[in-house]
This record gives structure tokens, sequence and C-alpha cells, in this order.
């Protein structure tokens, strides 16, 4: 039994006759015959009493006849939602950020999302690098904007662009008048660094660390009130430098490098895969709007001493 013998049976059924069946699907009414007798030696009787005014639909067929017609409704609804899917991605996408690019990033891609694909709903959350990972690695994510991750075989990295880091600090503090630092220099403030391992790795010494904290807004709001010195992308203070609030040294051996984490090993959804190039797209945007501040990946040697 196969969908278009299904269908053939389900119009002449409806019709009432092999004739005006074939007329309908524009099919040999042999052709149709044919089927007809192949589906009831399959289904072990007749379906349909054969007499001398025409055709009658048997008891045994009235039951394969509501199930049929159930069937390809169901067949109908799937193509439908396919077709549409394919003309217009829905579903859910989760996505989380360092809160670095959180700030700068989820407006305007939630706009970029609303016009341009109005059937996807999107799940937006903040994190650290690798807490990121692992909630991708997990299911609890289907895709993440990491920065400098480690090398995993579970997961593919979409290159996005590489921001230089900046040393942060109070706008009425004299060391912040220094136009470059060494790593030493650095090492010997009172720093304000985060949570993550892979921030911490991006120093090339243990400084002293005054308070540790995981997200972007507190950390600026500890340096106004000079508790410290953080280190933070220009995307994540051109604000405040606009505003006078902060002042920034560019730290030139400091790169991030913002990367797309994706599961290897699980198939993406359209929505999903649409979702990427709008990151792509509204990451070029902020660029060229001056928002984010791109640099070569490769970093330059510090300066020790």
């Amino acid at each position: 039994m196969d969908l278009r013998q299904l269908r053939y049976f389900v119009a002449i059924a409806e019709r009432g006759s092999f004739s005006a069946a074939a007329s309908a699907l524009n099919v040999a009414q042999s052709a149709l015959s044919r089927h007809m007798k192949a589906l009831e030696q399959e289904m072990g009787g007749l379906l349909f009493e054969r007499g001398r005014h025409g055709i009658a639909i048997s008891e045994s067929g009235k039951i394969l006849l509501d199930r049929a017609r159930y069937m390809l409704g169901e067949i109908d609804n799937i193509r439908a939602e396919v077709s549409l899917e394919n003309r217009e991605p829905g579903g859910t996408v989760r996505l989380a950020a360092p809160s670095t690019l959180a700030d700068i990033l989820f407006a305007p891609l939630a706009q970029h999302v609303a016009r341009r694909f109005p059937r996807v709903r999107v799940q937006f959350s903040e994190g650290l690098t690798e807490e990121l990972c692992g909630r991708v690695l997990r299911g609890a994510l289907d895709l993440a904007l990491v920065t400098t991750p480690q090398r995993n075989e579970h997961l593919d990295y979409v290159e996005l662009f590489t921001e230089g880091v900046y040393l942060i600090g109070a706008p009425d503090d004299p060391r912040m008048r220094t136009r470059s630092f060494t790593p030493g220099a650095v090492a010997a403030l009172p720093l304000i660094l985060p949570l993550s391992e892979v921030g911490r790795a991006l120093l090339p010494e243990r400084p002293a660390c005054a308070f540790r904290v995981d997200n972007m807004i507190p950390l600026k709001q500890m340096v106004m009130a000079g508790l410290g010195y953080g280190f933070l992308p220009y995307s994540g203070i051109h604000q405040e430098l606009a505003a006078g609030t902060l002042a920034a040294v560019e730290i030139p051996w400091i790169r991030a490098r913002r990367v797309l984490a994706l599961p290897r090993d699980r198939p993406t959804s359209r929505a999903t895969r649409e979702m990427v190039a709008a990151i792509k797209a509204v990451s070029a945007t902020l660029i060229a709007d001056g928002r984010i501040r791109c640099v070569t990946s490769r970093p330059i040697s510090p300066r020790k001493r």
C-alpha cells in the first residue's frame, strides 16, 4: 500500500465511479482498476461492491476510507509545514554570549530577526565562555558567541572578528595618562578580573587581583569607583569613553577572538543557520558604525618591563 493507491481509493469512493475518478485525477481508468485490484489483494478483501448500476463502497472499504482520509490529511499538513519552513524558518533558537557582547549585540539582533524571520523565537542569555561551551555541548544552547575558546572536538567554531582589549580605569586616574603598559606594570595594578579562565589566561603574568566579577556592568562600576582596573574590548566601553566616565589604554598584546560555537555532532535547524547569518550581518553593521573595533588576530608580543 502506498500513498498513490490511497489517493486513488479516496477519489473513487468520493466520486462513486472509476470513470469520474479517472477524469478528476487525469489517470487512465485501466490504471485505477489495476491499483485497486492490488490494494484489495493486500487488504484481503473487496473495498468496492460492483453491480449493474455501478459501484458502492464495502463495509471494509468504509473503514479504510476513514483511515485514508486521516493519513492523507496528515501528509498534506506535513507538506504544508515543511514548505512553509523552507520559505520562512520558524521555531526557537537559544543563543548566549558574554555580557561584553550581549550588551551591544542582542538588541539590534532581535530587531533584525523580527524584521526578517517573524516566525523565529530567540531565547537570549549571558555567561562566561567555558560555561557557554558546556551548555552547547549539553544541548541547552543551539549556539553561543564566545571569546577565545579552547579547542574541542565536539564543537565547530565560526570566526566572527577579533577585538583589541583595553585597560580601563577611572578618568581622573593619573596612571591612565600612560600611553602603554608592559605586562609587569599591569601585573602590579589592583585588577578586577573575570571569573573566566579564558579571560585570566590572556595575561602573560599572574597579577594581583582585587576583585573578580563575571559581568561587564558591575566591573565598570567598580572601576569608576576607583576600586581597581579592568580589561574590556572597545565595544564594551565606547559609551563610557564618549561620556568621559572611563579612561582606557589599549593593550596590544591582548586580543579577544570572537567566534560562534555550534555542536558538531547534532544537526542545526534552518532557524539556527539563519541566526548565524544574522549575527554576521549585525556584527558587520556594528563594525562599520565604529562600535566594534577590529584588529588582527595575532597579538603583538609584550615587552616584559
